[in-house]
């Protein structure tokens, strides 16, 4: 019998088998195509291109106290960065903390300044935080008087929150007095770094 005639008895793998030879030797295309296409789900699952003022899941803000913060923000005129910044320099978020000179609570009110601003008990956050957006839009009001840019409404409130709204109107900003300076700075701080990416 001539062997010109013998039918193959290897066996035929068609197209099918081409193909899958071909990703074999291409593996990594695949994977990087693969690895794409999961990316892009979580991405769209993940709401991309929302503001980044919406990812409050990495935020070192207190999930309980967003909504506070929020409204506080509404209320002062001043972003929630600056607000959170705020308390952290104040208390780091404890909500007990009592300071040499009387101030008490996460927004560090002394009891005369409470009597004005306050609702409620200065050792309740949300109370508190209220109370910090009511003072803070006073203050901002009156660095108003003597800012010429936004950042230096936001230096002197911060400044009459720490020292007292007489001595920032005093000083016209920010007194001449350590404390207050490093408080102003150590917010605007963590305002542009740690809360960056709050509202």
């Amino acid at each position: 019998m001539p062997t010109s005639n013998r039918r193959s008895t290897a066996p035929d793998h068609g197209q099918g088998g081409s193909f899958l030879r071909k990703l074999a030797e291409h593996w990594q295309v695949v994977v990087a195509l693969v690895l794409l296409a999961v990316g892009a789900t979580g991405l769209m699952i993940s709401n991309y291109g929302e503001s980044e003022c919406t990812a409050m899941n990495s935020s070192p803000i207190p999930d309980h106290l967003s909504g506070d913060l929020q409204k506080a923000s509404e209320t002062s005129g001043f972003p929630v960065k600056v607000l959170a910044a705020q308390i952290e320099a104040e208390s780091g978020w404890d909500p007990e903390a009592h300071s040499h000179a009387g101030a008490m609570g996460i927004a560090q009110f002394t009891q005369d300044t409470w009597d004005v601003w306050g609702e409620g008990d200065p050792m309740n956050e949300r109370d508190a935080i209220a109370a910090q957006g009511r003072y803070m839009k006073y203050l901002r009001e009156e660095a108003q008087k003597y800012a010429s840019s936004e950042e230096d409404s936001t230096r002197y409130a911060l400044a009459g929150y720490n020292a007292g709204p007489n001595a920032m109107k005093k000083a016209k900003g920010v007194p001449e007095i350590s404390e207050t300076q490093h408080y102003v700075e150590k917010i605007m701080k963590l305002s542009k770094g740690k809360y960056s990416q709050t509202c």
